[in-house]
């Protein structure tokens, strides 16, 4: 009879030994991803996540997504962003833009052009809800002297007393590279 009592008392000790080290792991493991759940990126603003994008390793591969990834940065620039995401945001877009054309806006002059472009939309209370690309079959490619060109259309919905949409037409030029890069745009007609 007293070794069944002392057997019974045994398995419960291992028992209870055995409960505290699977409590002990599941603490330890449920702490331990934390970090790792925040390293993944799933816990960035969208800004954050266009800022950090490595356009060296993932550049959009045409004209239509090279156009969705700048109408995204500027609604971003435009939708009240952070202070101090405006600047890395912009040096973002900057690696979208053709060599031509960043000859012609030098980074301090386009960043206060911009500054002083946010700071006006914001005082008229305006903003840049959405984007939306054009048809298709309106985008148009062409090639002068063996260099490629396309004309791509975004369209943006700006909210100002009330809302109303601008269309963009887009002019982009293959690099040697192959890339596809911004020459300019203007609103069209």
């Amino acid at each position: 009879m007293k070794k069944a009592k002392n057997r019974t008392t045994a398995t419960i000790v291992v028992m209870t030994i055995l409960a505290i080290i699977i409590l002990l792991f599941y603490y330890y493991w449920s702490n331990r991803t934390t970090p790792l759940e925040d390293a993944s990126g799933d816990n960035l603003t969208e800004v954050e996540k266009l800022i950090n994008k490595d356009l060296e390793l993932y550049y959009p591969e045409t004209p239509r997504e090279v156009v969705k990834l700048f109408s995204s940065m500027i609604k971003n620039l435009y939708d009240n962003p952070k202070d101090e995401e405006v600047e890395a945001l912009a040096i973002k877009i900057r690696e979208l833009y053709d060599e031509e054309f960043l000859a012609s806006n030098p980074q301090e002059v386009y960043l206060q052009n911009l500054y002083t472009d946010i700071a006006a939309w914001k005082e008229k209370d305006r903003r840049i809800t959405n984007y939306l690309l054009v048809n298709e079959d309106l985008e148009k490619e062409s090639e002068i002297e063996g260099v490629k060109y396309s004309v791509n259309y975004v369209s943006f919905t700006i909210q100002e007393n009330g809302k109303f949409t601008e269309t963009w037409k887009i002019l982009l030029r293959q690099g040697e590279d192959k890339n596809w890069k911004i020459l300019g745009w203007q609103v069209a007609e």
